[in-house]
């Protein structure tokens, strides 16, 4: 991994300064796997749309810290930080949120989740540019059914359901993560489904049925990306928290604390109002049992 080739020393890259340093890793990572991405797709024909394309992504990449802002949106910052870190140095950083044996445990997953977050961000990259107010050059975008089939319409749903949810999970999802004590990691997992090669017609002759061939069946190996939720102890981060996520967090406590009086209270009320129905209708069908009988004569 490219983390290795990374030059420094341990106390130089050490704090602040490895924050900036594995930001721009990871941007020189996006770049050339989106540009592999789209040739393999074969959206590109020539040089020269390639190296408009590639201006505009480099742009994008680059605007405004981008790719910070969808770290903290995350919420996995430090846990990123902190596995480059380990796999430069072979240990944690000096202010590190996670210990060494935490980190050679659970390595492969939190690499496996920063490799789908790093899908995800170049696919909503690519929702951005190609989106109505995107730059992406006039050349491409007449070509672009070549990479992606969706309408316009539909790529302004994906790019409005995309920033929903960072935004649901940077100021929400993400606080109840850390007060749950988890991370909640996408690993890939390996499954394996059966595929039988019969491709003969079904028929309802019951001798034909009896003595034709048993269908083969293969077994098809596919990759998935399965939600994995990592236990840990995350104080530190709940106590760096600020602005709106941390009124939410004071919102989760404070729900925490009233709901079990809250729940007393319903149960309370409900056991009075049932009590006050069943009463009431009780002495009702009473009285009016009495009047019946006493119109009747009855004893």
């Amino acid at each position: 991994m490219q983390a290795r080739n990374v030059s420094g020393s341990f106390q130089l890259l050490d704090g602040i300064r490895w924050s900036e340093v594995s930001v721009m890793l990871i941007d020189s990572l996006i770049e050339p796997a989106f540009m592999k991405w789209i040739e393999e797709e074969q959206a590109l024909e020539n040089g020269k749309i390639d190296e408009k394309l590639m201006m505009v992504i480099s742009r994008k990449i680059k605007e405004d810290n981008g790719i910070l802002k969808r770290f903290n949106r995350l919420g996995k910052v430090e846990l990123y930080l902190d596995l480059l870190f380990f796999i430069r140095f072979g240990s944690a950083r000096s202010d590190s949120y996670f210990d060494t044996k935490f980190l050679a445990e659970n390595g492969a997953r939190i690499l496996e989740d920063l490799v789908i977050f790093l899908a995800d961000v170049i696919a909503s990259i690519y929702l951005e540019i190609m989106s109505v107010d995107g730059d992406m050059p006039t050349e491409v975008v007449g070509s672009s059914l070549a990479l992606c089939s969706l309408s316009t319409r539909e790529l302004q749903k994906q790019r409005n359901e995309v920033a929903i949810n960072g935004w649901l999970h940077q100021y929400f999802e993400s606080v109840v993560s850390m007060y749950e004590d988890r991370f909640e990691l996408y690993v890939l997992c390996r499954r394996s489904c059966k595929n039988t090669a019969d491709n003969r017609p079904d028929k309802t002759n019951w001798l034909t049925i009896a003595f034709r061939n048993p269908s083969t069946s293969t077994h098809l190996d596919y990759v998935c990306i399965s939600p994995f939720s990592l236990p840990v102890r995350r104080t530190k981060e709940l106590r760096a928290l600020t602005g709106w996520r941390y009124y939410y967090s004071l919102f989760l406590e404070l729900s925490d604390i009233a709901m079990p009086f809250a729940r007393a209270v319903v149960a309370r009320v409900s056991a009075a109002v049932s009590y006050f129905w069943v009463s009431m209708i009780g002495r009702s069908l009473g009285l009016i049992f009495s009047g019946i009988r006493q119109s009747l004569g009855w004893k």
